[in-house]
């Protein structure tokens, strides 16, 4: 029995719990996985996954077995493509995990000038909200906000991710703007949904955060249509400082500032805008070369806007 294709296969089965999508990722048949897994549980006597005509599931040894193998897994896996890739020319697929916003507004120019610059490397872009794994493999570099950051990741600050309340010129001369929290509901809302659902307001008060009851005119998962309605003069939003820097700084957007206390999504000041890494990916050519050329160039797309 090949082992380690074996434990290949057992990984990326836990992982899809999809015998055709394991069998399409490493481009075999479907039966060579199910031989596969069958010979690695004869192997050890036990059952690793529990099989029906419907689905697929780990079986609790199967649970344990995946979290003893996952970190020898991605060693082997970083030692291979580290013999691969001493070529003058880096060269792989490098899986980037951005937020939507942030990813059309910095990471796809960055990426679109890595491309003519670096043509033998290949890029999967995954644009999401979804948090994806650097531990699970689901991603090599991710960029998104967060104030709590995960263990055995290197972080790169890449800019602040606070809120700011904005409308158009034209809209606060034509229907006044919002002295507290309390007047939103009397102005035309538009909100960011998430997977999880609708970017819910807070407002600080007496050092505590507190939802703000609101009904938004305009609700949708798509950052930039939110910012050219508000920058049309339709309404106001809340909206990070990152995404709004080049319409205020032209005049097409205004800051406003309520009297009674700041706004947030999460009630939490201190997110910032980071670029991830697991420290042993770095030493691939093509990680290192990635994370160095998106921190230099996200840096200066970010003081261009501002």
């Amino acid at each position: 029995m090949d082992q380690l294709r074996a434990l290949r296969y057992f990984s990326k089965l836990a992982q899809t719990l999809s015998f055709s999508e394991t069998a399409d990722y490493f481009r075999v048949p479907s039966s060579s996985v199910s031989r596969r897994i069958k010979d690695l549980e004869e192997n050890l006597g036990i059952e690793l996954f529990l099989r029906t005509t419907r689905s697929v599931s780990l079986t609790d040894l199967g649970v344990l077995y995946l979290a003893e193998i996952k970190t020898a897994l991605q060693t082997i896996e970083i030692a291979d493509e580290m013999c691969k890739a001493q070529s003058i020319s880096p060269s792989g697929t490098v899986r980037i995990t951005a937020m939507p916003a942030y990813a059309e507004l910095y990471v796809l120019p960055a990426i679109d000038k890595m491309r003519k610059l670096y043509p033998d490397l290949e890029f999967d872009l995954n644009i999401t909200d979804q948090t994806l794994s650097l531990s699970s493999n689901d991603a090599d570099i991710a960029i998104r906000a967060t104030s709590d950051l995960p263990e055995q990741v290197v972080a790169r600050q890449l800019s602040k991710h606070n809120f700011i309340l904005v409308a158009s010129p034209d809209f606060i001369n034509q229907n006044g703007k919002p002295q507290t929290s309390d007047d939103l509901n009397l102005f035309p809302i538009f909100m960011y949904r998430t997977p999880r659902g609708v970017l819910n307001w807070q407002a600080q008060k007496n050092q505590t955060w507190k939802d703000i009851e609101l009904t938004p005119k305009y609700v949708s998962n798509h950052g930039q249509s939110l910012l050219e309605s508000v920058v049309s003069g339709q309404g106001i939003a809340l909206l990070p400082s990152w995404g709004v820097a080049k319409e205020i700084s032209t005049g097409q957007l205004q800051e406003i500032e309520l009297k009674d206390g700041r706004l947030s999504t999460s009630g939490d000041l201190k997110m910032n805008m980071y670029l991830l890494y697991h420290p042993p990916k770095f030493q691939l050519k093509k990680i290192r070369l990635t994370v160095d050329f998106l921190y230099r160039e996200l840096n200066l797309l970010s003081k261009i806007t501002t």
